[in-house]
């Protein structure tokens, strides 16, 4: 009898029945199983059970967590793609002002030059007593220029109208910018 049990055990494990299950195959102690998996029916769980299910909840919250930090990043990167976008913007902007400003500064010292050289000329044919009145009262930058881009003697010419003080300024400033 027992190897005939064994025997049918062996085919019901082979045809796929659990052994779990021997009720199905018509044994007596397939009863004590039965009440105990009827326990298990009612919502009796075993201690093991009963952490996979806690471990399984907190692992879905875990995930839940994690989708909504992902979610938040997602935000926030989108958030700092589009400031990095107007940030590149206000750079190209500035790029542009700068280049304008530039134009604008290179057209100025154009026209300084120009002025420059222009009040050289009128200086440079006057009188030297009237030229010497009216760089002493005009800005000192721009009467030392006219004075360097003048010939050493017309410069002197004009420079010895000067009281000897303010011909000494002169020269001195005169000496400095040659210097540089």
């Amino acid at each position: 009898m027992r190897t005939r049990l064994v025997i049918i055990l062996l085919l019901a494990g082979f045809a796929g029945y659990s052994i779990a299950e021997p009720a199905l195959l018509g044994f007596p102690f397939a009863f004590a199983q039965d009440k105990q998996s009827e326990g298990q029916k009612q919502g009796i769980q075993s201690p093991a059970e009963k952490m996979s299910i806690e471990m399984a909840s907190d692992l879905q919250k875990k995930q839940e967590e994690l989708a909504k930090r992902e979610e938040l990043l997602n935000g926030k990167e989108a958030q700092l793609r589009a400031i990095e976008q107007e940030i590149e913007k206000k750079i190209e902007e500035f790029k542009r002002v700068q280049q304008k400003l530039e134009e604008l500064v290179k057209i100025r010292d154009d026209l300084d030059a120009k002025n420059v050289a222009v009040l050289i000329e009128a200086y440079s044919s006057m009188p030297p007593a009237d030229a010497a009145a009216r760089l002493k009262t005009m800005d000192r930058g721009i009467a030392l220029k006219i004075l360097m881009s003048m010939t050493p003697r017309k410069s002197s010419k004009i420079l010895s109208n000067f009281d000897p003080a303010t011909a000494a300024q002169f020269s001195e400033q005169l000496a400095k910018r040659q210097a540089e």
